[in-house]
């Protein structure tokens, strides 16, 4: 017994003697410093990553050719919900193509109408919400800004890493799905004239409008989208389970709901667009706000 006393107060004492050593040692302050690089990168990776992987878009965008008009990181007003930004925009006769890149590994799981996706890394789930609802809204924001809610030939891509690997059971109808190689090969397809010139250089005006307020006062701006993230986030209440609740939610959510409008005090109703569908004001084209469906179904779920 009294040996393996003496071993462990020796294995112990020996420890102790690194420690003393490390620290007393002059290569200390470095070991100490390499130790809060690590961690603050740990921290900082998952914007690394997005900032790499809408470099890496930015990069491939720019062999498009003079045909086509690229606008990056636009914060983009979103009524009174604040302001919500879009990767990147590019803008042409053959179409409009707002794109959100995604800058994940492993496997993704997903279907175009639920709510939240799975991104599958080394036996770790993660949810992710739907980018194909939060593109949506991207362009609906777009379309409200630029004053062109009628446009048809906006194309919503959703760009992921070569890194993720696709497990879908089936395909989309209301977004291009893809990987960064075929952002190219997915807008190209696209080869007949749509959109007029004259369309094109007033969409162009005003994006280039916006990216100049933007510049200007860029923190100001990415603060309120931070915080109007944070808002969304907060409000978000846990759907009770009660069956009385959902005919609550199922009979709000039917075609016939409508609301006031937040603008005008007209009615909100339910319509159907390419993207599918959302909330228009009955005093349109005097009024030009929509609401998504998502985010009305939301603001219903916490008034019942």
């Amino acid at each position: 017994m009294n040996a393996d006393n003496s071993m462990m107060s020796g294995f112990y004492e020996g420890i102790l003697i690194i420690i003393k050593m490390v620290i007393t040692s002059s290569a200390f302050p470095v070991v100490v410093l390499l130790v809060i690089l690590w961690n603050i990168l740990q921290w900082k990776m998952p914007v690394i990553k997005g900032k790499y992987g809408e470099w890496v878009v930015k990069k491939k965008l720019r062999k498009l050719g003079d045909a086509y008009t690229v606008f990056h990181d636009v914060y983009i007003p979103n009524g009174e919900r604040g302001l919500t930004q879009v990767d990147h925009i590019v803008t042409s006769v053959y179409g409009v193509f707002v794109i959100e890149t995604k800058h994940y590994s492993g496997w993704i799981f997903g279907d175009e109408f639920k709510p939240y996706w799975t991104q599958v890394l080394y036996k770790r789930k993660t949810k992710i919400y739907n980018p194909i609802r939060q593109n949506y809204g991207h362009i609906q924001a777009l379309l409200t800004y630029i004053a062109q809610e009628e446009l048809q030939d906006v194309f919503s891509i959703i760009a992921f890493s070569s890194n993720s690997t696709f497990k879908f059971n089936k395909g989309f109808n209301s977004a291009h799905v893809i990987q960064f190689p075929e952002l190219l090969t997915t807008i190209s397809q696209y080869k007949e004239q749509q959109i007029s010139e004259d369309t094109v250089k007033g969409i162009n005006e005003k994006l280039e409008e916006l990216l100049t307020l933007v510049k200007n006062d860029r923190k100001r701006f990415k603060a309120e989208h931070m915080q109007s993230i944070r808002k969304a986030k907060n409000a978000k209440k846990p759907a009770r389970s009660h069956t009385s609740h959902a005919k609550k939610i199922s009979k709000h959510d039917s075609p016939q709901s409508h609301t006031t409008c937040s603008k005008c005090n007209g009615q909100l109703t339910l319509k159907a667009g390419k993207f599918g569908k959302f909330y228009g004001c009955s005093n349109y084209p005097k009024c030009r706000n929509t609401e998504s469906v998502h985010v009305d179904q939301q603001q219903r779920r916490r008034s019942v």
